[in-house]
């Protein structure tokens, strides 16, 4: 395995590296809004049925808190198992030498 350094790559292996990131990042962010919104409307009817409204706000932080971890797990396991242009992201231990 050959380290590459982002410096030295031309201009663009950059792009499709920095598309990578963006064209998930963007339909991640679109998922978790619209999983957040339906869960949180769910929720939010839930309680309002069941005359507890002041305990719709902490129940729809915690939502969200989970819900955005979820969804950032899923944008990191997305990106460590695809290719970006003609690379592809890698996890090495940080002891080791590369």
């Amino acid at each position: 395995m050959i380290p590459l350094d982002i410096n030295v790559l031309p201009l663009s292996s950059k792009a499709r590296i920095c598309w990578g990131f963006f064209w998930r990042s963007i339909i991640i962010s679109i998922g978790s809004g619209l999983c957040g919104g339906v869960l949180g409307g769910i929720v939010g009817f839930v309680f309002g049925l069941a005359g507890a409204p002041k305990a719709v706000t902490a129940v729809s932080v915690v939502l969200g808190l989970v819900t955005g971890a979820f969804f950032i797990y899923l944008l990191v396991r997305w990106l460590l198992s695809s290719r970006l242009g003609r690379f592809k992201l890698i996890l090495v231990h940080a002891d080791e030498s590369i």
